[in-house]
């Protein structure tokens, strides 16, 4: 049974299932996302995408605790809060991996990135590569984890 007192508003979620950045948006991006918002490789795979994809390709759309944790990350990196950015890492993590987790996830292949962009960041370039190549599994075309494994696989086999 509803009390009179149901108020309409506190029935919404506290939190948004997901964070897009428009084309226009790209100087606010992290850096990880100009390339999710130039996913396509080649014209062919551009012209694979249906009418629904065309009208949110070239932006860049990722679940928002995934994205919330990934600024963390970011962030207590800049501050050099080496501790506080490991631990961010680590909730990351969780929630990417956590198969409990997956039901609510609606952009997969971009979180795997972001694990990717994690480990690329941290030198791991083999463990980079390995979630780049899972996001791929994803989907394999119109994914921005092409962009990656060619990087990554450049850093690999030209080491400075």
């Amino acid at each position: 049974m509803m009390s009179d007192s149901f108020d309409n508003v506190h029935s919404e979620p506290s939190f948004a299932f997901s964070v897009r950045f428009i084309g226009q948006e790209a100087h606010c991006a992290p850096y990880i996302f100009w390339f999710e918002m130039n996913r396509s490789m080649t014209e062919e795979e551009a012209a694979q995408r249906d009418n629904t994809d065309k009208g949110y390709m070239d932006n860049a759309e990722v679940d928002a605790r995934p994205f919330l944790h990934y600024l963390q990350y970011l962030t207590y990196g800049g501050l050099g809060e080496r501790n506080k950015q490991r631990h961010a890492f680590e909730i990351l993590e969780y929630c990417i991996l956590d198969s409990r987790n997956r039901i609510n996830m609606h952009h997969p292949e971009t979180a795997l990135n972001l694990l990717g962009h994690y480990y690329e960041m941290e030198g791991d370039y083999q463990r980079a590569l390995y979630y780049y190549k899972i996001s791929f599994c994803c989907y394999n075309t119109n994914n921005a984890a092409n962009w990656h494994i060619q990087r990554v696989q450049c850093l690999i086999s030209n080491p400075e």
